[in-house]
């Protein structure tokens, strides 16, 4: 215990870390929150032997996706390896914060369990935690959507899809962690039987870095349809409706600011890690990116755009909260902010593409400016995977002249006169549907709002141009290291501050914080210089423009839902 000189923490550096769809990324801040190392391992490129496209496999249907563990826990190796050749004193690290993919599930063999709480420093991770340590490999991620009739059967057995929102805050997604569990139960019994732990890519990520079984996140855990928003605990009625015994299987959920322990003595003896480096609860890559904003919840709305677009907003009281989900706030657990989905994102533009512009996306580029907006009247809509909100599957094309109560409404037309209308109709489609989304949920726009777009096509200006026409609102753009990457280590730091720091018993301290109270997480970091670039405001007369569209829109998705929705009835009465 220290009575007369203040510890110095000048030399602490913080680890921020994100176990991505595409990628696995590490960043380093000092203690002046700069930058110092930073390294990015990408499944596609670095471990080829997996097969994946975009960190994902396909399985046999359009709908299911996987990936390996494994190749998560390989990819965290050369990570670590990357950022110590690079000459990073990981002894300096004092807390980590991490960070990972939504909606994905690993399911532990007993061996994986048993291997997790020894891991041997002399062999690589990914020598113990083998193949064999899980039940299902590859594993479902976030992007499948095949659960659609265990949604049905899960809502259907808590007393319907009501009741379902006023549980969990959002009705049953086929991509979610409870349906999924509901799937591998019914169609894989005998390996749902002989796993002894349940980890969501988040926790799988905590258990990790501490050698032991990591605890499911809030936020995280808010995606599974298996939370009570309210309790903020396991609904035991959602549990009974997903599978037998699920409890023992799932570890309590916990808040994103609690400790999940000390780093496991293999990173210590292998990498040089500090005995007390202090792991931080690992919450979603979205809720992540939010802390690393700084997101201001009266102005800003996130639009991530990535195989899985994303729209992060704060809607007060949550009127209409029919489609999307609440998520707890990652700083404030007691409040929460509304996400909603949309599973065809990049891999639709990137297809489009592919076939009007040959993969080009500079010429693609080039196609949007050449197109007035609203595109003469022009509507696509482009679902090869089924969308969540509303849950609709196709493509549709409506030319200006399409009368939408005709009969040749309901099948459109085959393709547009030129590429460059096929190339807008994709953009301006996605974003006006988007758009209406957040109309849905009452969320309203005025003067002071702003759009922050990350992720795939954030610097693209024409892509831009067109999101700031259609949603008639300035969009600005993070400059920088991955938000995601910067919010888990800004709450490392934090952690820091709050578990040590705060509590330091020497006597400078003590008087110290006498004089001052604590602070809290925003007031922490209020001086910190902001990273957002203003990229493209909107034009005069757009809001005429795209209010129509919108409208226009929205009724081809009616459509598209309709024709879906009969599809599945069969389904669920087979």
């Amino acid at each position: 215990m220290c009575h007369r000189r203040r510890p110095d923490y000048n030399g602490n550096c913080y680890l921020g870390i994100d176990l991505g769809e595409q990628y696995f990324s590490a960043v380093v801040l000092d203690a002046k929150m700069q930058v110092k190392f930073s390294a990015r391992v990408n499944y596609d490129t670095d471990l080829p032997e997996y097969n994946t496209q975009r960190g994902i496999i396909q399985g046999s249907s359009i709908d299911e996706f996987f990936a390996n563990p494994v190749m998560w826990v390989k990819a965290l190796d050369i990570l670590l390896n990357c950022l110590s050749t690079q000459g990073a004193d990981l002894h300096s690290i004092a807390a980590i914060g991490g960070s990972a993919q939504q909606h994905g599930s690993v399911f532990w063999s007993d061996l994986g369990f048993r291997r997790l709480c020894g891991i041997n420093p002399i062999l690589r991770l990914h020598e113990q935690l083998t193949d064999t340590c899980f039940e299902l490999n590859p594993t479902p991620v976030g992007a499948d959507n095949s659960a659609t009739r265990e949604c049905f059967q899960m809502q259907k057995d808590v007393g319907g899809q009501n009741e379902m929102k006023s549980i969990t805050g959002s009705k049953a997604y086929p991509s979610f962690v409870g349906p999924q569990i509901r799937k591998v139960f019914e169609t894989c019994t005998e390996h749902y039987e002989r796993t002894v732990r349940i980890s969501l890519v988040t926790s799988f990520l905590s258990s990790l870095l501490i050698g032991s079984m990591g605890s499911i996140e809030f936020t995280d855990a808010c995606g599974t349809s298996l939370l009570d928003l309210h309790s903020k605990t396991w609904s035991e009625k959602c549990l009974n409706a997903c599978a037998p015994n699920l409890a023992q299987r799932l570890m309590k959920p916990i808040a994103s600011n609690r400790l999940q322990g000390r780093i496991a003595d293999y990173y210590v003896k292998r990498w040089n890690f500090r005995p007390d480096c202090m792991i931080l609860s690992s919450i979603t890559n979205t809720a992540s990116a939010v802390v690393g904003l700084r997101f201001n919840k009266e102005t800003d709305v996130v639009l991530s755009l990535g195989p899985i677009d994303k729209l992060i907003m704060h809607v007060e009281n949550h009127p209409k909260q029919e489609e999307g989900h609440l998520l707890c706030d990652p700083i404030n657990p007691n409040e929460s902010f509304s996400l909603i989905c949309f599973r065809n994102g990049s891999r639709v533009r990137d297809a489009i593409c592919e076939q009007v512009a040959q993969g080009s996306w500079s010429t693609f580029s080039e196609m949007l400016k050449k197109t007035p907006m609203g595109n003469y009247g022009n509507v696509g809509l482009y679902f090869p995977v089924k969308e969540t909100d509303p849950p609709a599957s196709g493509t549709l094309r409506w030319d200006g002249k399409m009368d939408p109560m005709s009969h040749e409404a309901i099948h459109g037309c085959d393709e547009f006169e030129r590429p460059e209308i096929e190339a807008r109709a994709v953009i301006e489609g996605q974003m006006m549907h988007h758009r209406a989304m957040m109309k849905d949920m009452d969320f309203r726009f005025d003067e002071n709002t702003r759009i922050i777009v990350l992720g795939d096509g954030s610097q693209n200006e024409s892509l831009l141009q067109v999101i700031a026409d259609v949603f008639n609102t300035p969009v600005y753009t993070h400059c920088g290291v991955e938000p995601a990457l910067l919010g888990g280590a800004y709450r490392a730091r934090y952690a820091f501050y709050e578990y040590r720091e705060a509590n330091c018993s020497c006597r400078r301290c003590r008087m110290a914080s006498g004089r001052n109270p604590k602070l809290q997480f925003e007031d922490f970091f209020r001086n910190m210089p902001g990273a957002l670039k203003l990229m493209a405001e909107p034009t005069a007369g757009c809001d005429v423009i795209y209010d129509r569209l919108t409208v226009r829109c929205m009724n081809m998705c009616q459509l598209l839902a309709a024709s879906t929705s009969i599809h599945e009835s069969h389904i669920v009465m087979e």
